[in-house]
């Protein structure tokens, strides 16, 4: 996953968007399923957890900002090539897909009135989990592609731009400025015309 994502502040960026999508599509499979009683069934399944999960999520996302804004701020980025935008949304509709069966599976083992097995997984409506994981990791891909648009967009501008002023080395010119005077101040002027008396 952080291979087609990238690694260090890319991969926390990734990480924290991961984490809101994860819920997104839990929250998204129960609509679905279950529609305006929703919120009925999240209560019986045993989802108390999920105030717990939202908070570590937010958190994650505090800190990746926080890191993507230090970066821009201190201007130290680098031009990198990006992994294409489909491999990134697949590998995120996977990653998605993946953290919602180990969820519900989990869920069916730990929580009592969860449903259990395949049917936790897939039943009401759990086959939405599919096309909502496909459309949250194109989300998380275009939001990935736009911050790194960002910092590419200020690598550019640094590199082609004035360097800071710390950057400025001040050096003597290897050439001197030779100042040669007119011909009238080396005397080397040609003689005035003579001088007519009337």
């Amino acid at each position: 996953m952080m291979r087609a994502m990238g690694s260090g502040a890319l991969g926390l960026r990734a990480s924290a968007l991961l984490g809101v999508g994860a819920l997104a599509l839990h929250q998204g499979r129960y609509l679905v399923g279950y529609g305006d009683d929703a919120g009925r069934a999240l209560a019986v399944h045993g989802h108390s957890y999920l105030t717990v999960a939202t908070t570590l999520v937010v958190l994650a996302c505090v800190v990746a900002l926080g890191g993507f804004l230090a970066t821009i701020a201190r201007g130290d980025v680098k031009r990198r090539a990006a992994p294409a935008l489909w491999r990134v949304a697949a590998v995120a509709a996977g990653a998605l897909l993946a953290i919602y069966c180990m969820q519900e599976v989990l869920e069916g083992i730990v929580a009592a009135g969860h449903p259990s097995g395949a049917a936790g997984v897939w039943g009401a409506g759990g086959w939405s989990a599919v096309p909502l994981a496909a459309a949250v990791g194109m989300v998380i891909a275009l939001l990935l592609r736009g911050a790194e648009a960002v910092l590419a967009r200020l690598a550019d501008r640094r590199a082609g731009g004035r360097p800071r002023p710390a950057a400025i080395a001040l050096r003597p010119s290897p050439r001197v400025a030779v100042v040669r005077p007119a011909g009238l101040a080396r005397h080397l002027a040609s003689r005035a015309p003579p001088l007519i008396r009337l």
